[in-house]
């Protein structure tokens, strides 16, 4: 099962806690989608989660995580936009 979400805090947090893994970030011209490997099915918990507050990760590693993420993502945004210009 997969887990997708749009929230680049979130992702960046979840992937430094180690408790689902980045499968891969989907790209339109506008919008990027993180998908997680979810087997168990906990994406939307850990999200409501995050969202209240809860959700503790070491900040070096949401640090690093994010930084990298939103690298990620821009790549992955401009070669969208590359591929709809053509």
């Amino acid at each position: 099962m997969e887990f997708c979400t749009t929230n680049l805090p979130f992702g960046a947090a979840l992937t430094a806690s180690t408790r689902l893994k980045l499968l891969r970030i989907d790209a339109t011209p506008t919008k990027a989608t993180l998908v997680f490997d979810d087997p168990s099915g906990i994406g939307t918990s850990l999200e409501l989660e995050f969202l209240s507050g809860q959700f503790m990760v070491p900040a070096s590693q949401y640090n690093v995580q994010l930084r990298a993420m939103r690298r990620q993502i821009e790549i992955k945004l401009a070669a969208a936009r590359t591929k709809e210009a053509r």
